[in-house]
């Protein structure tokens, strides 16, 4: 498989040399990383020596990397980020987007899943990711007006509205809806955690600011906005979702967001549930 942006920037990164890594940038690169800006490469080596450590422990394992089939410079990966924290290695789970123009980094997004942290060892597997049992080949690529369409029909029709049927409609049956709170795997499921979230939240609006689809692999940026009914807490985050979408149905969705903002308008409950559970 040939290499990707993300396979150059972690090599860099992994061997200690933030400068490198920083140097993959276009000068004036800037990187967003959970809603804070790092601009230029000074700033970005900056984050990069931070994140590193001073002994440079550095770990980047990647799932899974794609770019758009209509404008190829653009790309997107999952990956888990491990730093050497004394003896141990702490690891999150992060959804990237990335830009590359004239050979360089431009753009960079890092979306943490915060409450996937945990320690391990530096060479550990990967954790298994919930996954449906089995995706079919795909019989064609959706258009993007197709998709955006789809997406918006699941949110605002689906979702926003508390209507259940509309949500489990634009999945696959044994599809896999994964969130920093919680994994949500069938339309029963699906319809329970609809009506559910149309309870607690109200005012729900999308902006989609980047669709990336590689025919495979879909991902969207986005801001995501609503209002806790109990608390009237407003959220306007913005979430990197990755997933599959094959045929006008979801098979594979997860959503990465700053789940340490997003606990303001969640931490009552996530989908009925409070979020010690």
């Amino acid at each position: 498989m040939p290499d990707t942006p993300f396979d150059a920037l972690a090599r860099a990164w992994q061997s200690g040399g933030s400068d490198r890594a920083a140097n993959l940038c276009h000068p004036d690169a800037t990187w967003i990383v959970d809603g804070r800006l790092y601009r230029g490469r000074s700033e970005i080596e900056g984050y990069l020596r931070t994140v590193a450590g001073p002994a440079n422990g550095v770990r980047v394992l990647i799932r899974r990397a794609f770019h758009d089939l209509r404008e190829p410079d653009w790309w997107v990966a999952e990956w888990a980020l491990r730093t050497a924290s004394g003896e141990c290695w702490r690891e999150v789970e992060q959804g990237v987007l990335l830009h590359v123009s004239a050979g360089q980094i431009a753009h960079l997004r890092i979306h943490n899943d915060h409450r996937s942290v945990r320690e391990v060892t530096a060479d550990a597997p990967l954790r298994d990711e919930p996954w449906p049992p089995s995706i079919p080949p795909r019989t064609r690529d959706m258009t993007y007006d197709e998709i955006l369409a789809m997406h918006r029909r699941h949110t605002l029709q689906g979702w926003a509205r508390g209507d259940a049927e509309v949500v489990a409609s634009c999945h696959a049956p044994d599809s896999v809806l994964q969130t920093s709170f919680e994994v949500i795997r069938g339309h029963d499921q699906l319809r329970r955690a609809a009506s559910a979230y149309f309870e607690n939240y109200a005012d729900t609006a999308i902006q989609v600011h980047r669709i990336v689809y590689s025919g495979d692999y879909l991902a969207i940026h986005q801001t995501w906005r609503c209002t806790n009914r109990k608390t009237g807490v407003c959220a306007d985050d913005e979430d990197l979702n990755i997933g599959i979408l094959q045929d006008g149905k979801f098979w594979r969705w997860r959503e990465y967001y700053d789940s340490t903002k997003s606990a303001q308008t969640l931490e009552q409950t996530v989908f009925g549930r409070p979020t010690t559970q």
